[in-house]
């Protein structure tokens, strides 16, 4: 749309106009797609663009094995001077914040487009306005932002307001009957891994430990979970616990974020009761829990 100017056009013939033009328009073939952040979505961006003969290049701070025909490059800058589109698949870290600013736009392309439908913090947005009003970008398409409003209802208010070939959505890539369904179905399958396995992936306030079933023997281990405070000796402490109640352990699995570690220990099924009180004592300890 962006290329061929559909939603410039459609606004203007909402107001009454008709501007029957090719200028400014280009087909999608042959053109050249930055991908930043080659993950679940960017990837599938990745086959569908080329399905449209779209050339395809990417960045993502770990390698990725390619699909189809694209091409993985060494650095951001040259995705950025290579393609004619540059669409943002990133989560929000402090590294990704403010990574397209002035100076990236000024490597892109003069007449190239930028997407973002990653998070909000990642783009520059004065930058971008001054960049469209220049002709440095023939347009682009948010639908994230800085500031978004808290409810339906709320003014939306943006530097970008007012651009043509600007497209601008309310934050609904995922706003669809269909992933609406899906996301409920993911939540309700995790939380349901937490209680019977002890799994957080996919958790934002703990860290994430993806963990194996216990095993089906009838003298399977059980599986002690125990978040703590993520300062230093605490991991030791645990050890030194279950070695002092001469607890055999099977499997340890450990991760930690800024605040909070998590520490999953399977035990020999008459060890977890001494083990569960071995972890409660332990200063830090935030909550301990045992799945028989």
């Amino acid at each position: 749309m962006l290329l061929r100017r559909v939603f410039e056009k459609s606004s203007m013939m909402h107001s009454g106009g008709w501007d029957k033009s090719a200028s400014g328009a280009h087909e999608v073939r042959g053109r050249t797609i930055g991908i930043v952040g080659y993950g679940h979505i960017g990837s599938q961006v990745s086959v569908l663009a080329e399905a449209m003969g779209m050339r395809v290049v990417y960045h993502d701070i770990i390698p990725k094995l390619p699909l189809g025909n694209a091409r993985q490059l060494a650095s951001l800058d040259e995705v950025l001077a290579q393609a004619d589109a540059v669409t943002l698949h990133v989560p929000s870290t402090p590294q990704t914040k403010g990574m397209i600013g002035p100076e990236q736009i000024s490597r892109m392309k003069r007449g190239a487009l930028l997407l973002n439908n990653a998070r909000g913090s990642v783009v520059d947005l004065a930058a971008v306005r001054a960049a469209v009003e220049s002709g440095h970008l023939a347009g682009g398409a948010f639908d994230v932002f800085p500031v978004e409003p808290r409810e339906r209802g709320q003014a939306f208010e943006s530097e970008l307001k007012g651009l043509a070939n600007v497209i601008l959505t309310p934050h609904i890539g995922g706003s669809t009957v269909e992933a609406q369904e899906a996301i409920a179905r993911d939540v309700a399958s995790k939380l349901l891994k937490f209680v019977n396995i002890g799994s957080t992936t996919g958790a934002v306030n703990v860290p994430q430990v993806e963990l194996p079933l216990q095993d089906e023997l009838s003298d399977r281990s059980h599986r002690v979970l125990h978040f703590h405070r993520n300062v230093p000796g605490v991991l030791g402490k645990i050890n030194s616990a279950m070695a002092g109640q001469g607890v055999n352990v099977r499997a340890q699995y450990l991760r930690t974020d800024e605040a909070v570690g998590y520490v999953v220990l399977d035990v020999d099924p008459s060890a977890s009761e001494a083990a569960l009180e071995s972890l409660d004592s332990i200063e830090e300890t935030i909550r301990t829990r045992v799945l028989w």
